[in-house]
């Protein structure tokens, strides 16, 4: 009767021990800061605070010829032990949540395959520059994907 209680126990183990469970945004922090992107007359603005070990908010503005194009509310939390980023749009009744579904030093992708576009958002620092890409199916359901490459904001 032990050996099956100690198999049993031994694959719980296993199982939270490669189980993505998050307790804070420590290995997010790289993204904390001001980001511009500026290309063929669209200045978007990018920017994230740490307010906790658990929560960062930011925010997105896109530009062009001096009025505001796109404005979202964004943030990156803690909840139940996994990692979310929820973006808040004008044409969106409700926040949508995308899921950390990889992570590393310099790169974090989330998902949320129930969304229309995007499905998945990417941010990777390389070099001390930003790029975020978003990616999903277009409106003809064949695969997207839109870069955004920023700077740092002085």
């Amino acid at each position: 009767m032990r050996i099956p209680i100690t198999a049993f126990l031994l694959l719980i183990l296993i199982r939270m021990s490669n189980s993505q469970c998050h307790k804070n945004l420590d290995e997010l922090f790289w993204i904390v800061d001001n980001w511009i992107n500026s290309s063929g007359g669209v200045v978007s603005h990018e920017y994230w605070v740490k307010v906790s070990d658990t929560l960062f908010e930011g925010g997105s503005e896109t530009f062009k010829d001096n009025n505001t194009v796109v404005t979202e509310k964004l943030k990156i939390i803690v909840n139940n032990g996994n990692i979310f980023y929820v973006a808040d749009v004008e044409h969106n009744p409700e926040p949508i949540y995308f899921k950390l579904t990889d992570s590393g030093k310099n790169i974090a992708v989330f998902e949320n395959p129930d969304h229309d576009f995007p499905q998945k958002i990417t941010y990777e620092i390389n070099g001390g520059d930003l790029h975020a890409y978003i990616e999903g199916p277009g409106k003809d359901g064949k695969g997207q994907k839109v870069d955004f490459y920023f700077t740092r904001r002085r």
